[in-house]
């Protein structure tokens, strides 16, 4: 099963695997700054993200928000063969898949939503067509954070992995005018929000749902290893400004204990949907659906 799905008042979500891969080296490398006790201290609670070998047993969810108003797709995953990400990934993503699976075609999707830049979130949205890169969502408009767009341009000038994301997967979107770059909030319908989330990187954006009542946040990689829930200052490897990451998920979190209920879908942990709630010594803890 590629799809796994909940209902958020009106509101269905759908999470879509892209795929599963256990990375190379310990999980120290993927976060190099949170201390080893700390990273082996959920093994037991929370396998699913460790790998035999102890590294970082990475998921890479993307996620289909139907709405009354149309269809959503938020993060399009590693990408196809001719992507950068399947190189470092292992294997191509799965989510036209996952689509099928679901029974929705990608000329359904009417937006899609990139929480940020890194290429395991922004490499299925082109498809590769005699070699050309082109909109893998032909309806679609591509919604990005202009801070990311800036910061990939300026990564693009001196790191040649970055200039060959910039090229293949954000040029595309581009030239044919199905990127809008955004500056801060941003409804794309009723109930359904974006939020800047920066820190991870300088536009990492979150998707607020409410509909009748109930609350849901797509939280991109706020959150990418069960330590950082009931401890929010440990930073991801991968994050630009661990401070602002940091504060980012305190935000987060904040907001989340103060609507209980309100279900949180993580990116990269091994659960899809959960909820976050005051556990002992009034930390954080998840609680999977």
């Amino acid at each position: 099963m590629l799809t796994t799905s909940l209902s958020v008042g009106h509101i269905e979500v759908l999470a879509l695997l892209d795929g599963v891969r256990d990375l190379a080296g310990p999980m120290s490398d993927s976060f190099p700054d949170v201390p080893i006790d700390e990273l082996e201290a959920f093994r037991e609670q929370m396998p699913g993200v460790y790998a035999a070998t102890g590294a970082w047993r990475l998921h890479v969810r993307c996620w289909l928000v139907r709405h009354p108003g149309g269809v959503v797709l938020v993060d399009t995953g590693v990408g196809q063969a001719g992507a950068p990400g399947p190189t470092w990934f292992g294997a191509p993503g799965q989510l036209l898949d996952a689509l099928r699976e679901a029974g929705t075609p990608p000329d359904a999707v009417d937006t899609v939503v990139l929480t940020h830049v890194h290429d395991d979130h922004v490499g299925g949205g082109v498809v590769f067509t005699d070699g050309e890169a082109v909109p893998a969502f032909p309806r679609a408009t591509y919604l990005m954070q202009r801070a990311d767009r800036r910061w990939q341009t300026e990564l693009a000038r001196d790191d040649p992995e970055d200039r060959e994301i910039d090229r293949l997967l954000v040029q595309p979107l581009e030239r044919s005018g199905t990127l809008v770059l955004l500056e801060g909030d941003h409804e794309v319908a009723e109930g359904i929000a974006l939020r800047p989330a920066p820190g991870h990187t300088p536009g990492h954006q979150i998707v607020r749902l409410r509909s009748r009542g109930a609350r849901a946040i797509i939280s991109g990689d706020t959150f990418n290893h069960p330590v950082q829930i009931p401890h929010p200052d440990r930073p991801s490897g991968t994050d630009v400004v661990p401070a602002q990451a940091a504060a980012t998920r305190r935000a987060v979190l904040a907001e989340v204990l103060s609507h209980p209920g309100t279900i949180v879908a993580p990116t990269h942990l091994a659960e899809p949907f959960g909820h976050i709630r005051s556990g002992p010594g009034g930390l954080a803890a998840w609680r999977s659906l």
